[in-house]
C-alpha cells in the first residue's frame, strides 16, 4: 500500500473517529456540565450535581409577567445545563392536562405550580405528585406554607382585594359586605371560580364567611361575571364597571386602579409547587425547585405586585409587610367541602 493511500485512510479515520464523538458529545451536552454549584446574584448557591438529564418540563398557571423574567433569569444562570420547558395556562386547564397525560399513561411535567390548593391536593389523590424533597431553601419558609404530609410547598401568596377606577369612584366600598348593597349594582365585575383557581379560593373563604346568599346578593347586585382576574382588572381600568374583586399583582399593569384592603381583610391564597411522582428528570427538577424557592425568584413575584412565602422577602410596592396584611381569617380545612359545591351552586345562581 502507498503512503498516498495509508495517509487517506488515517484521514477517513480521524474524520469517523471525530464524527462519532462529536454526535455523542452533542446528544449529552448537559450531562457533561453538572456537577457544579451556581451563585446567583443575591448570593445564593444552588449545586446543579452530575447526574442531571439536561431537561426540566415545568406546568404553571402563573402568569407570563413572572414566569418570563424567570425563564430569563433561567437562562443565564442554569440554561446551558439544563432546558427548561414551559407550559403555562390557568389552573383549571393545567390540571386538566394533568389528568388528560395521566388517563393516557404519562405525565411530561416534573414540577407542577398552580394558585389552587384544593386542585393540587386533587392531583396528591390522584398519585400524581411525589414527595417535596429536603431542599436548603425549606428554611426560609414558614411552617404554615408547607404540606403537613410533605406533598408541597407553597412559595407565592396571591392577595385578593376590591379594586376601583377613581376618576369613577371616589367613595369606594370599604369591606366585602358593602358589595352587596343597591349603591353598587350594576357597577361590579368578578372572575369564574369554575377557570380562576384563585377565584375558586375567594369564593369559598366568602362563603364559609358569609354563606352562599351572599353571592345571591351579588347576583342581585348585577355583577359582571368575567372569564379569569386578569380580566377583571382591565374591566375596571376600561371603566366598563368602577369596581372589581381580583388580585393586587393586576395593579402593576393597571397602575391607575386603586385597592381597598377589606374591613373583614383581604383573602390571602397559597400556591402550591410541587415534583411529580417517578418524574422523568428528578434532578434537574430539584435545581428547577430550589430556583423557584429562591431569593432571586421571590424578588421576580415582590417586582409583580405579588407576596413571596420566603420569612426574608420584602413585601410589594406600597403594600404593608406580610405579618401586618390583615386578611380574612379562614380555616382551609374546612373550605374543601364548599369547594366541591362551587359548580353546582355557582351554576345555580349565575346559570352556565
Amino acid at each position: 500500500m502507498n503512503r498516498n493511500a495509508v495517509i487517506g485512510i488515517i484521514v477517513i479515520i480521524i474524520v469517523v473517529v471525530g464524527g462519532v464523538a462529536y454526535y455523542y458529545m452533542s446528544q449529552t451536552p448537559q450531562k457533561m456540565k453538572g456537577g457544579k454549584t451556581v451563585v446567583l446574584s443575591t448570593g445564593e448557591k444552588i449545586s446543579v450535581p452530575a447526574n442531571i438529564s439536561g431537561s426540566v418540563v415545568f406546568y404553571t398557571s402563573i402568569p407570563n409577567v413572572i414566569v418570563d423574567p424567570w425563564k430569563g433569569n433561567w437562562s443565564k444562570y442554569f440554561g446551558d445545563m439544563i432546558n427548561l420547558q414551559v407550559w403555562r395556562s390557568g389552573t383549571g386547564k393545567v390540571v386538566a392536562k394533568v389528568l388528560a397525560e395521566k388517563k393516557a399513561g404519562e405525565v411530561r411535567a416534573d414540577v407542577i405550580y398552580i394558585a389552587s390548593l384544593f386542585a393540587f391536593n386533587d392531583l396528591v389523590k390522584e398519585g400524581i405528585i411525589g414527595k417535596f424533597p429536603n431542599l436548603p431553601e425549606l428554611q426560609y419558609i414558614p411552617q404554615e406554607y408547607k404540606d403537613p404530609n410533605g406533598y408541597y410547598v407553597c412559595g407565592r401568596l396571591l392577595v385578593m382585594v376590591i379594586v376601583y377606577n377613581p376618576s369613577l369612584v371616589s367613595n369606594p366600598p370599604k369591606s366585602w359586605m358593602d358589595l352587596t348593597k343597591p349603591e353598587w349594582k350594576g357597577k361590579l365585575v368578578m372572575a369564574n371560580p369554575m377557570y380562576s383557581g384563585s377565584t375558586q379560593f375567594t369564593v369559598a373563604a366568602l362563603v364559609s364567611k358569609f354563606g352562599w346568599d351572599y353571592f345571591a346578593k351579588l347576583k342581585q347586585n348585577d355583577i359582571l361575571i368575567v372569564k379569569d382576574v386578569p380580566d377583571v382588572a382591565r374591566v375596571v381600568a376600561s371603566g366598563e364597571k368602577p369596581v372589581g374583586i381580583t388580585l393586587t399583582m393586576y395593579l402593576k399593569a393597571y397602575p391607575e386602579l386603586k385597592y381597598v384592603i377589606p374591613e373583614e381583610g383581604a383573602i390571602v391564597i397559597p400556591s402550591p409547587m410541587g415534583i411529580v411522582k417517578n418524574a422523568k428528570h428528578p434532578e434537574d427538577a430539584k435545581v428547577l425547585l430550589r430556583f423557584l424557592l429562591s431569593k432571586l425568584a421571590s424578588q421576580g413575584l415582590t417586582d409583580a405586585y405579588t407576596y413571596s412565602s420566603r420569612s426574608d422577602a420584602p413585601p410589594p410596592k406600597g403594600f404593608p409587610p406580610l405579618p401586618q396584611l390583615k386578611s380574612l381569617k379562614v380555616n382551609i380545612n374546612n373550605l374543601r367541602p364548599i369547594v366541591d359545591q362551587i359548580r353546582d351552586k355557582w351554576t345555580s345562581i349565575f346559570g352556565g
